[in-house]
């Protein structure tokens, strides 16, 4: 019996149900056979994607790392470069899908980058390479995504390869946005556009696309616009089953409404069969807060922030930020209803009213009055704040200064002619 037919004889007998670490053995003897003739390669390759299943499913990140690392001598005896980059982005793929292991992959990428470089494998080197510059993103080196990425664009460019060039540039609005230079952000998103118009996108990076959008958009206060978006990526990214990104979309959908101040939309939602399977702390966390702003309740906001703060923090780029301009507002928004009816009103007053230090109020009662939110004037030796009275428009009186400019006009138009007509009779 041939070599490749007793090997197929072992994967045809594996029962992954019965015995699922036996069914690992037999698959990882399979792929560590000497033989690799181009028959048996194509039974080692059944025995990768079916060991690479496993480990995925199993949530065996390190497993699959080593597969991976594994079978890079096995790759180099496939003629075709397809086959050989669609195996190692398979795995690569399903080891990205398990939280927690960018560091390894991003020590995975660099080592299948220099294999790629020995056995002249360029279009799966920017494959990975790309992949790369998104974990970087990830761990929060800018620089070192930002770098690798201006790399890979002007390769790419040359190559003239659309798809890849609107992933990369995604990538690369994705690292400006975080390190908060929006016009560059919204550059490359613009490029994705355009790019995007000409090509087939898949529905995955479509989703992605359009999580972008909107987070562009919610930057640029847009926040109607930017919900229409993210509902596009919440469809997008659930119907394709994966949940974690669309529960992400879900946030950002109830944190536009919120930002409207439209928060019984935002309940409503919440409450809908649509977020029925996305319950939990995520969705708990914008139901506090949107209730607090319903209310206006400042404390409500601070004990929402308080228990929710890992959901928060943990996404620093967006939700974090709009949740802390809305704070802001709202903080300023019971400034406002607090001091209103007084002419002169002490500063601890205000603090106690509020629940928050008097130190805290003051410096934001100045930031409001110097960006004339609030017109008045600090009294610190007093410790109270001195509210202007509004003066009243007097439309009579802007009626009168606009008359006496325009007379004003008139008399010098006659002064000029009077001047032209002596020069005349001195000249006769």
């Amino acid at each position: 019996m041939k070599i490749e037919e007793e090997l197929q004889l072992l994967l045809d007998g594996v029962d992954e149900k019965k015995s699922l670490g036996g069914a690992i053995k037999t698959y990882e003897q399979i792929i560590a056979h000497q033989d690799n003739s181009e028959e048996v390669i194509k039974v080692k390759e059944k025995a990768i994607y079916n060991l690479a299943s496993i480990f995925s499913e199993k949530k065996l990140a390190d497993e699959l790392i080593t597969l991976l690392e594994n079978i890079l001598p096995i790759l180099k005896e496939i003629p075709q470069k397809s086959k050989t980059a669609k195996i190692v982005r398979t795995i690569f793929d399903f080891t990205t899908k398990i939280p927690g292991n960018e560091t390894k992959l991003i020590e995975l990428c660099e080592k299948i980058t220099e294999w790629c470089d020995e056995n002249k494998r360029t279009f799966l080197k920017h494959r990975i390479q790309t992949k790369l510059s998104e974990l970087l993103f990830k761990q929060q080196r800018f620089a070192d995504s930002l770098k690798l990425l201006d790399v890979l664009l002007h390769e790419i460019k040359k190559l003239d390869d659309k798809n890849m060039l609107v992933e990369l540039q995604l990538i690369e609005s994705q690292v400006y946005h975080a390190l908060h230079n929006i016009p560059k952000s919204k550059a490359s998103l613009t490029s994705v556009k355009t790019a995007s118009t000409s090509i087939y996108i898949v529905p995955n990076l479509q989703a992605q696309i359009d999580m972008q959008s909107g987070v562009i958009s919610a930057e640029e206060k847009d926040f109607n616009t930017a919900y229409s978006y993210f509902y596009e990526s919440f469809e997008g990214f659930n119907s394709l089953g994966e949940y974690n990104l669309a529960e992400k979309a879900l946030k950002y959908m109830l944190m536009s409404k919120i930002m409207k101040k439209l928060t019984n939309d935002a309940l409503n939602i919440i409450n809908s069969q649509l977020s029925l399977k996305y319950q939990g702390r995520n969705l708990e966390c914008m139901r506090e807060i949107a209730k607090a702003v319903k209310e206006q309740n400042l404390l409500a906001f601070e004990r929402a922030k308080e228990t929710y703060a890992e959901e928060i923090e943990s996404d620093a780029n967006v939700l974090q930020v709009h949740i802390s301009n809305l704070y802001d507002t709202l903080l300023e928004d019971n400034l406002k209803k607090i001091i209103e009816p007084y002419s002169e009103v002490q500063i601890d007053f205000i603090a106690k009213q509020i629940g928050l230090p008097m130190q805290s109020i003051q410096q934001k009662l100045s930031e409001m009055i110097l960006d004339e939110k609030i017109e008045g004037t600090l009294d610190q030796g007093r410790g109270c704040l001195t509210m202007f009275e509004e003066v009243e428009d007097n439309k009579a009186f802007d009626h009168t200064i606009e008359i006496f400019e325009k007379l004003s006009h008139v008399i010098d138009a006659f002064y000029d002619k009077t001047k032209q007509v002596k020069k005349l009779s001195q000249s006769l």
